[in-house]
């Protein structure tokens, strides 16, 4: 009988919520430019240096129409705007909302490795107390290396414009501070073709969303968070709006035809976040095969544990390391993959703190333990999840050492194949059905983080009396003009996201500003 490599899927999540105010349209926070410029271009480019490596991402369609809005020039961000304005012309106010945002990058890092932004970070305190203490040269120095140390490393290597602002360090000009920014654009223009092209290739699976990012079992029936928290307070009334979680993936299926020229096979659900009608919703969409989560739910579902030993690895691997087929709508099941925590979460907390080649060795050398253990007559596959934007900076060079040293790894060694999870499934479809699927997320294997607080629960009442109030508005109003109705359905829509209530968790500091709570409100 022919031995399998073991097979290796990375799933890169890439997720930034709503930004753009409907009201006013202003975007509030520039997390999505600032990204396009380090990690969301970055990362496909990676994947394209080596041929023979396969990963999924999933892109959110809330954050690919924000992407596209940069790219057009559509739209333009608070600290976008800050950086632009004259320093002779900036209000103590604005002063201190610079210094606020911009040093919101790793210090260690990334601010110390430039010894200008170092300085400025140093003098930070001595702004705050007197935001006119320094002159105009302090002021542009900082809009001009927020943005530019936000720029991928290689980026900044290969553009020679780039690369001579870095080597000047100083005394820039508004026409430097403009260059940076309009090279953020050019950044936000070429990321969706870099990962259209790896689709075409072969070399990437791209998934999706529900569109503004909710929680899917909390959308479709909010007291399901009691199935894991039996005592958790629910809001009055708990959420229960399955035609809007429909809607949501709906139009997160439109959009990634639209945007990649074909339907996404794979769902990554907001959070890892699945229950049994979750999976049921999703399989009334025929083009869905394959969904991800964590494998706290798998545990959950079949009343056992994984077992690791000291040094993490598991000791009963044949448990994790396949999907199961879990029934959907429509009389079918969808395959269901269980990421490997320990494994994801040494990539997204742990390795950071290690030089880059030595964590890629570490990560590989974990692998070839798995593959050690595990029978080699049946083709196991490690799932790999994790937020693909957000670890990077606390890497060094913003985690290339670590990423080109494993991608070589993985590609070199014949007993270890990356799959997408499509290639994947086409070869080795579930053999386990899962009886019963807990309801949770791949946090804890709960819901809570969304609700069950005060502030959590009273963001939902104001979401469901809005709603209710809008329908019926909608039903007294049946001429109501279709762009406005579109419009005011996107808003009910960007509420539901996950992010809001995320940030209403007491064990989150959004900061004393929370943007997100006068977003939410909007």
């Amino acid at each position: 009988m022919a031995e399998h490599p073991l097979y290796v899927a990375f799933l890169w999540h890439m997720h930034q919520p709503e930004y753009r105010n409907g009201l006013t349209g202003e975007v509030y926070l520039p997390w999505v430019r600032l990204h396009a410029a380090k990690d969301y271009l970055h990362m496909p480019r990676l994947v394209a240096e080596f041929p023979r490596l396969k990963v999924t991402f999933n892109l959110t369609p809330v954050l690919i129409s924000q992407l596209e809005d940069y790219a057009a020039g559509r739209t333009a961000d608070r600290a976008e705007l800050l950086s632009l304005k004259d320093p002779a012309e900036l209000t103590p106010n604005e002063k201190r909302e610079i210094l606020r945002l911009f040093f919101s990058i790793n210090p260690d890092r990334v601010i110390r490795r430039y010894p200008r932004y170092a300085r400025l970070f140093e003098l930070k305190a001595e702004a705050e107390k007197d935001p006119d203490l320094f002159g105009p040269a302090y002021w542009r120095d900082l809009q001009a290396w927020f943005n530019l140390a936000w720029v991928s490393p290689d980026q900044v290597e290969a553009d020679p414009e780039l690369s001579s602002l870095v080597a000047r360090g100083r005394d820039f000009t508004p026409d430097d501070i403009r260059l940076i920014l309009r090279k953020h654009r050019e950044f936000a223009r070429q990321t969706l073709p870099a990962y259209r092209r790896l689709i075409e290739s072969g070399q990437a699976e791209v998934a999706t969303s529900p569109f503004y990012h909710p929680i899917l079992p909390l959308l479709i029936d909010g007291t399901s968070a009691r199935r894991a928290s039996p005592d958790l307070p629910l809001p009055d009334p708990p959420p229960a709006w399955p035609e809007d979680a429909l809607e949501q993936l709906r139009l997160a299926i439109s959009f990634a035809e639209r945007t990649f020229g074909r339907l996404p096979a794979g769902l990554w659900p907001s959070e890892g976040a699945v229950s049994p009608e979750t999976v049921e919703l999703a399989g009334r969409f025929e083009n869905f095969r394959w969904l991800a989560t964590d494998e706290g739910i798998l545990t959950r579902s079949l009343g056992t544990w994984v077992e690791r030993d000291a040094d993490g690895n598991l000791l009963n691997p044949q448990v994790l390391y396949r999907p199961y087929r879990v029934r959907a709508g429509n009389g079918r099941a969808l395959a269901v993959f269980f990421r490997d925590q320990v494994l994801s979460d040494r990539i997204g907390f742990v390795y950071r703190h290690f030089p880059g080649v030595d964590a890629a060795r570490d990560f590989y050398g974990r692998l070839k333990v798995v593959r050690q253990r595990l029978p080699k007559d049946r083709p196991f596959v490690v799932t790999i999840a994790l937020d693909g934007e957000n670890c990077w900076d606390g890497y060094e060079e913003s985690g290339n050492p670590f990423l080109r040293t494993l991608y070589r790894l993985l590609t070199e060694d014949p007993e270890l194949k990356t799959v997408t999870f499509s290639e994947y499934l086409a070869h080795f479809p579930p053999e386990v059905g899962l009886e019963r699927l807990h309801t949770g997320s791949w946090i804890g294997a709960h819901l809570e983080t969304w609700i069950g607080e005060p502030a959590q629960n009273r963001a939902w009442e104001y979401l469901a009396r809005t709603r209710s109030e809008f329908l019926q508005f909608q039903a007294a109003n049946p001429g109501m003009d279709h762009e406005l109705l579109g419009a005011a359905w996107r808003s009910v829509y960007t509420a539901e996201g996950s992010d809001w209530f995320w940030w209403y968790y007491s064990r989150h500091d959004p900061g004393p500003e929370n943007p997100f709570d006068q977003a939410f409100r909007s």
